[in-house]
C-alpha cells in the first residue's frame, strides 16, 4: 500500500474511530468522572487555568481532530457557506403585544429528522402570548404532539368558569383550537388523526378513553374557582392533562398505531407565557429559560427562571427517593432514571409511567421482553410531567429571554448566552453589522449572524473558530449525536424605551 491510499484508507475510517474515541470519553463522563466540569464553547475569552476534564479534553480531541494538518489554510466551508446552512430554519416575527416586542427563533438538526420542535402562539381569549421548546428523545413523535396539541389545553385552562360553561352548552361537540389559539407560524395544526381502517382515529380513542379537550373542560367546571383559575395552575394542569391523556391514548386498541409511537417516545418542554407584566415559565425536563437584564452600569445579568430536572439537581433526587422509599440504590442509577433515561421530568415515556400489569401486558409482548427489569419496576410511575412553573413581574430592565432546548446549554452557559445576545444587541445598536461574509474567516469584530438565535447556535458550535464550525457541520450524518446535539432557540425580546440609551 502506496502513501496515497493509506490516506485514502485513514480518511474512511476518521469519522468512525474518532465517534468511538468520543463516546467513550463521553460515556466516562456520564458514568461519573469528572461531573462537575462542563463543556464550553469558544467565545474567544477562554480560561486560561490550565485545569482540564474529561469534556474539556473531549473537546480539545474534537478540535484537534477536526482542524486536521496545522498547515491547513483554508476550511472546507466559507464562513458565508456556514452561515447558509445555519440560517436555513432561522425566523423573525413582530408581536407587539404587551410588553412583548418581537422574537427570533431557529433550529440546527443532529438527528435525522431533528427530534426538537418549537411553536408560539397568541392566546385569543387572555391577549397572552407564550413561546415552547419541546426536546423529544427516542423519536420525534412526543414533541410533535406537544407542539400542536398543548396550547389547545393551556388556552382552554386559561378561560373563566362563565366561557367554560358557555363552551359547554352550545360549542363542544365543535370544538377546535382555532377558536382559542392563533399560532405565528404558518401552516395547519396538525390532530395526529389516523387513517387506519383498521385500528382507531384519535379522537374515536379519546370517546373510549374520555381523553382531548372535551373532557378537560368538563374536569375544569368541577375545579372550585369562580373567575380564572390562577395562571400557574392552569399551566400545570395542561401539562399534566395532556400528558395522561397520551399515556392513556397510547393503549392500543386492536393494533398499535401512532398514539402508541407518541406515548413510547418521549419530550421534555419549556413555555413562557406573557400576559401584562407577568411572565410565567412552565418547565417539564432539562430545557432552560434564562432572562437577560440590563443593569444600570451597563453590565448584563442572566437570571435562569428555571431549573434542570436531572439527577444533577438535588431536589429532584430527592422527590424521587421520598415518593419511591426503599428504591434509592436503583431508581436514580449512573445518573438516569432507573438507569436509563435522564430527565427526571418529561412527556410520554410510558415505559416509565404505566401501571405494572399494563407494562407488562402491552411492552413485553411489543419489544419481546421487559423494558425496565421487572425487579426495578415496583412502584409506579417513576416519572411525571408536572411542571414546575416560576413567574417573573416583568421590569424596563428585562431585555430578553432565552429559551433553548439542552442542544444548546451543554455547550453554553447561562451567562455565556446572555452575554452573546447582548454583544449582538450592541453590535447592531452601533451599525456596525460585517458585509456579507466571504470566503475569508472571520475577524474578532465580524458580526457574522444578525439573528440572535443563529447567533446563539453559531457560538454552540465553536463561535469565532470557522474552521471548528465549518467541520461541525459536515460531520456525516451517522455520526452527528456522537458529536453534537439537536439545538432549538427561541430569543424573545421585550419593549423598553430605555433599551437602546442604555447600550
Amino acid at each position: 500500500m502506496n502513501r496515497a491510499e493509506m490516506i485514502v484508507t485513514l480518511s474512511k475510517w476518521k469519522w468512525p474511530v474518532m465517534g468511538v474515541t468520543a463516546a467513550f470519553v463521553g460515556s466516562m463522563y456520564t458514568f461519573g468522572f469528572n461531573r462537575n466540569l462542563k463543556l464550553q464553547a469558544s467565545t474567544g475569552n477562554e480560561d486560561a487555568s490550565g485545569s482540564l476534564g474529561l469534556r474539556d479534553l473531549l473537546q480539545k480531541l474534537i478540535h484537534s481532530f477536526v482542524q486536521g494538518p496545522k498547515g491547513q489554510e483554508k476550511p472546507p466551508l466559507s464562513p458565508k457557506e456556514a452561515s447558509e446552512i445555519l440560517r436555513r430554519n432561522e425566523r423573525r416575527t413582530d408581536v407587539n403585544i404587551g410588553r412583548v416586542s418581537y422574537y427570533e427563533s431557529n433550529n440546527f438538526a443532529s438527528n435525522s429528522p431533528s427530534e426538537d420542535r418549537n411553536n408560539e402562539w397568541l392566546f385569543l381569549r387572555t391577549n397572552g402570548v407564550a413561546f415552547g421548546v419541546f426536546d423529544g428523545h427516542g423519536g420525534w413523535q412526543c414533541a410533535e404532539v406537544i407542539k400542536h396539541r398543548l396550547p389547545f389545553y393551556i388556552a382552554l385552562t386559561l378561560l373563566s368558569k362563565v366561557d367554560l360553561n358557555l363552551l359547554e352548552r352550545d360549542h363542544l361537540k365543535s370544538l377546535t383550537v382555532d377558536n382559542f389559539v392563533s399560532s405565528f407560524q404558518q401552516g395547519k395544526s396538525q390532530t395526529g388523526e389516523s387513517n387506519s381502517k383498521v385500528g382507531y382515529t384519535l379522537s374515536q380513542k379519546q370517546e373510549v378513553f374520555h381523553t382531548g379537550p372535551k373532557y378537560l373542560v368538563k374536569n375544569l367546571l368541577e375545579k372550585p374557582f369562580e373567575d380564572r383559575m390562577p395562571i400557574g395552575e392552569s399551566l400545570s394542569l395542561a401539562f399534566t392533562q395532556l400528558d395522561d391523556d397520551i399515556a392513556t391514548e397510547a393503549i392500543p386498541v386492536r393494533v398499535l398505531d401512532e398514539s402508541f409511537a407518541t406515548g413510547v417516545s418521549g419530550a421534555c418542554a419549556i413555555v413562557s407565557y406573557v400576559e401584562d407584566r407577568n411572565l410565567y415559565v412552565s418547565n417539564t425536563g432539562d430545557c432552560r429559560a434564562v432572562l437577560g437584564s440590563l443593569k444600570e452600569d451597563g453590565s448584563w445579568v442572566a437570571t435562569p427562571l428555571s431549573i434542570d430536572q436531572t439527577a444533577a439537581n438535588p431536589e429532584e433526587a430527592t422527590r424521587l427517593y421520598s415518593e419511591h422509599p426503599g428504591e434509592e440504590g436503583f431508581v436514580i442509577k449512573n445518573g438516569r432514571l432507573l438507569g436509563q433515561l435522564q430527565p427526571l421530568r418529561s412527556f410520554g415515556d410510558i415505559q416509565y409511567k404505566w401501571d405494572k400489569v399494563t407494562h407488562s401486558h402491552v411492552l413485553t409482548q411489543v419489544y419481546g421482553g421487559p423494558i425496565v427489569p421487572p425487579s426495578m419496576y415496583r412502584s409506579p410511575p417513576y416519572l411525571t410531567a408536572k411542571p414546575v412553573v416560576t413567574r417573573h413581574h416583568l421590569q424596563p430592565h428585562d431585555k430578553f429571554l432565552i429559551l433553548a432546548s439542552d442542544g444548546l446549554w451543554d455547550m453554553l452557559s447561562s451567562e455565556q448566552a446572555v452575554g452573546l445576545v447582548a454583544d449582538l444587541l450592541k453590535q447592531k445598536s452601533e451599525n456596525r453589522l460585517s458585509k456579507p461574509a466571504d470566503d475569508t474567516s472571520p475577524g474578532q469584530g465580524v458580526l457574522l449572524e444578525q439573528n440572535a438565535a443563529t447567533h446563539l447556535i453559531r457560538h454552540a458550535l465553536g463561535g469565532n473558530d470557522h474552521s471548528f464550525v465549518a467541520q461541525m457541520l459536515l460531520v456525516p450524518e451517522q455520526y452527528r449525536r456522537m458529536w453534537r446535539d439537536d439545538i432549538t432557540v427561541t430569543v424573545v425580546f421585550f419593549n423598553s424605551n430605555t433599551f437602546l440609551s442604555k447600550l
